[in-house]
């Protein structure tokens, strides 16, 4: 195991969750799809939705209210979703890069298990109109007033069912976009947060030196591709053209950041560190030997 390794593996967790966000909006866009569609039951006239029968008592008022409600729900659902794995993100990567430093310079470290708190803090996106919990009540509140837009719309319009569809199919469609980019971009900067914490410590018993590891495909953005090995200065920054960042998704600027691939790697004394079972051919015994993740976590302290 290297930390292309492990990389891969967060990315799949990432994958997994981008997978549980369509299916969020999927269920969200089925049950608009039957509400409208019993509004239309209840309240059309030649197809169309009669404005006069829809206002009566306030029952388009009602309608909307429902729909707020309902996907408020749904985001409170991706918070705690995007949340954990952000979680996850940021433990695996931690102990995981720890295991390879410590492996790599033959020096036990002392990792320990952060707290849930610690975790948390950890996370916490630094600027307050990027948390989590900030993005996301931003896009909840866009998607129910694009729906009400949409909504009153084809009612002004005079629109059948199938046309009013089209048009909530579209708003739930580009919602689902938008939190998956939340999503994938959150994760990654955590990536390079929680692998940045793992060097911090591991800095204390060997010599690391970090650079920046581009994913060199079609899709990777030149100014990354340029960036790619290059290692970071004294303190820790990589340059572009005037901006700096201590690594991926860290600029703070939405057209280096957002859907970013890359990640960060570390030298260990002056090696690229690799976790494998047959390590010394010399039959010198290792001061730290081989174990699985699970069992070289499993012998780790817990913080307090």
């Amino acid at each position: 195991m290297n930390q292309n390794d492990i990389d891969k593996q967060l990315n799949q967790m990432v994958d997994k969750a981008e997978n549980d966000i369509d299916v969020v909006f999927a269920k969200r866009l089925k049950a608009l799809m039957d509400q409208t569609a019993e509004m239309y039951r209840k309240y059309s006239e030649n197809g169309t939705l009669s404005r006069t029968e829809l206002y009566k008592y306030n029952r388009f008022k009602k309608e909307m209210q429902f729909i707020a409600e309902q996907i408020h729900e749904d985001y409170k659902g991706l918070y705690t979703d995007i949340q954990t794995l952000l979680q996850d993100q940021y433990l695996d990567n931690l102990l995981k890069s720890g295991q390879l430093y410590e492996y790599a310079a033959q020096a036990p470290m002392g990792y320990t298990v952060p707290s849930i708190t610690t975790i948390n803090q950890a996370i916490l996106n630094p600027i307050a109109e990027l948390t989590l919990s900030a993005l996301l009540n931003t896009h909840r509140n866009e998607v129910i007033r694009k729906i009400n837009i949409e909504i009153g719309q084809a009612l002004q319009a005079g629109e059948s069912y199938s046309a009013l569809a089209e048009r909530l199919e579209k708003v739930l469609g580009f919602s689902s976009v938008k939190a998956k980019r939340v999503a994938r971009t959150e994760a990654g900067r955590v990536q390079t947060v929680s692998r940045m914490e793992s060097a911090k410590h591991a800095e204390k018993y060997a010599n690391l030196t970090k650079t920046w590891n581009a994913t060199l495909d079609s899709e990777v953005r030149t100014t990354h591709r340029i960036l790619d090995d290059q290692e970071a200065d004294e303190e820790g920054f990589f340059h572009f053209r005037g901006a700096k960042a201590q690594g991926p998704r860290l600029f703070g600027i939405a057209s280096m950041d957002i859907n970013c691939r890359c990640s960060v790697l570390y030298l260990v004394n002056g090696k690229r560190p690799e976790l494998r079972r047959a390590r010394n051919a010399d039959g010198k015994t290792e001061v730290i030997p081989f174990q699985s993740y699970e069992e070289w976590k499993k012998g780790l302290k817990k913080e307090s």
